[in-house]
């Protein structure tokens, strides 16, 4: 089957992104000229091509992760794991740019380097979430796809970075520390953010659940606007006798 697909916003960009990147994988369901594929990424699976042609077995090491797929694929998620459940995802596209707003005093937004490394890896375990789709947080401070919001003491307020990189598209992912909300950091970061993904050639994407309000919200005041709504499942473990080991015909570097 050819993949030279047209990519769509959002989790389409996941397939340039791990062959690009390195980080995650894709199984196959065979070497050269496959038919099925699912690629894999930081928790996030993609799943492409005819659903009867991947055995169910050789999914069970993408448990605990969220599927993008067609509905077609549901049969063999519900035969791959024990656990289904479905949930929407809204995709939006930077309609707007937005006038860059101007930093709160005190802090400043600008393009994030390798030097920031060491602020990225002392996030806490839940909101390391923004750096594993670069393999880390030296992986993130080192491609270039980064803006950070920094106290003048240097102290990491808001990071805003490319999540996928595709062939004509960047979705972006945005986090704010607790005790640097409401100030308008996560905005600031990603006016700066899409400004340097369009100068690249791409169009800003988002992504988000339908029902994270604060997530939305925040994209429309960058300029953000819906263009679909899909349906994602989460999966939990692999159904009895469905443990056989994954082997990924494309190699890249897990993550």
């Amino acid at each position: 089957m050819h993949w030279s697909l047209p990519e769509r916003p959002g989790f389409d960009a996941m397939d340039a992104h791990v062959r690009t990147s390195g980080i995650g994988g894709r199984l196959t369901d065979r070497p050269t000229y496959p038919r099925a594929e699912a690629i894999h990424c930081a928790g996030h699976r993609l799943l492409r091509g005819d659903p009867r042609r991947l055995d169910p077995a050789r999914l069970a090491a993408l448990a605990h992760g969220q599927f993008t797929a067609p509905e077609r694929f549901l049969p063999l998620l519900g035969r791959a794991f024990a656990q289904v459940s479905p949930w929407e995802r809204t995709i939006s596209v930077q309609r707007y740019r937005p006038h860059r707003p101007r930093a709160p005093q005190g802090f400043r937004v600008r393009p994030m380097t390798c030097g920031d490394a060491r602020q990225l890896a002392a996030l806490v375990p839940s909101l390391r979430w923004i750096t594993e789709t670069w393999g880390g947080a030296h992986g993130l401070a080192a491609s270039g796809r980064a803006w950070g919001a920094f106290t003048d003491g240097n102290q990491l307020a808001a990071v805003a970075c490319t999540y996928w990189e595709g062939r004509a598209h960047e979705d972006v992912a945005v986090l704010t520390l607790p005790s640097f909300r409401q100030l308008g950091l996560g905005l600031a970061c990603v006016s700066g953010l899409s400004s340097a993904v369009r100068a690249r050639g791409r169009v800003p994407t988002w992504s988000a659940p339908r029902g994270n309000e604060a997530s939305q919200a925040l994209a429309r005041a960058a300029g953000f606007r819906p263009v679909r709504t899909e349906v994602c499942y989460y999966v939990g473990r692999a159904r009895a006798g469905a443990g056989e080991p994954v082997e990924c015909f494309t190699t890249a570097r897990s993550a």
